[in-house]
């Protein structure tokens, strides 16, 4: 499962320029360099409608939490001990985590590339697992991709005021997914995220658009493109 995505260029007011929509800062733009990687309960820049019935009016970016505490929680942070960095698709508008979030905050989290792990042959525990580079063909302007996020809302008590915190949507895999990795015989993973360009973006922000049924077809525009991406080349 996707613990770790990477942004690679400055998510700055250069780049929000680049996207021809309207968007507002509601906490000034970040000071991480470039190819930033984002591991859960890291603040990570999302983008939410501010018009949900029109979200080309204009966006707005913000950074919010990774790993999503939902508006009925009231203890501490650390208490909620339910891992929701995912939403599964298949109960986004069912689980009591997410039916609000799916019916009322959506949201698009910039993405250029995520990892996966899995066990190389002979792996013994305790030892490193094999990292795998997750991203796609494009390398222009289309190289920034979105996750299907959903946001929440919420107050615990040992928080300096409200806490938004996001998490992103996965569902079933893909050809790139569903071929074993050839040297153990496994998949690369039995979920998927979801991956969306800015246009389909768009829409799945839209309250009264497709909904989950934009992220039922698995495979993003262009297809994965999936290689070793080993430790020491990353920067925090």
């Amino acid at each position: 499962m996707c613990r770790e995505y990477y942004l690679e260029p400055r998510f700055d007011v250069a780049f929000l320029r680049s996207l021809k929509i309207p968007v507002r800062w509601t906490d000034g733009p970040p000071n991480r360099l470039p190819n930033t990687r984002f591991r859960p309960t890291d603040r990570a820049p999302v983008l939410r409608a501010e018009d949900p019935e029109d979200p080309a009016a204009g966006l707005v970016a913000s950074h919010l939490r990774w790993w999503m505490v939902p508006f009925f929680h009231s203890g501490r942070v650390d208490d909620w001990r339910v891992r929701c960095i995912h939403a599964r698709l298949e109960t986004i508008d069912t689980r009591e985590a997410f039916r609000q979030p799916y019916a009322r905050r959506r949201a698009l989290v910039p993405v250029t590339s995520y990892i996966e792990y899995d066990a190389p042959p002979g792996w013994a525990k305790g030892e490193p697992l094999r990292r795998w580079e997750v991203s796609w063909a494009r390398r222009d302007s289309a190289q920034v991709r979105y996750f299907a996020g959903l946001w929440d809302l919420s107050n615990p008590r040992d928080h300096d005021g409200p806490l938004e915190s996001f998490a992103f949507v996965t569902g079933r895999p893909g050809r790139a997914y569903a071929t074993p990795v050839a040297d153990t015989g496994r998949l690369l993973n039995s979920r998927q995220p979801r991956v969306l360009t800015l246009e389909q973006g768009m829409e799945w922000l839209r309250l009264d658009g497709r909904g989950k049924a934009l992220l039922l077809d698995p495979e993003p525009v262009g297809g994965f493109v999936v290689r070793p991406r080993p430790e020491h080349r990353d920067r925090t």
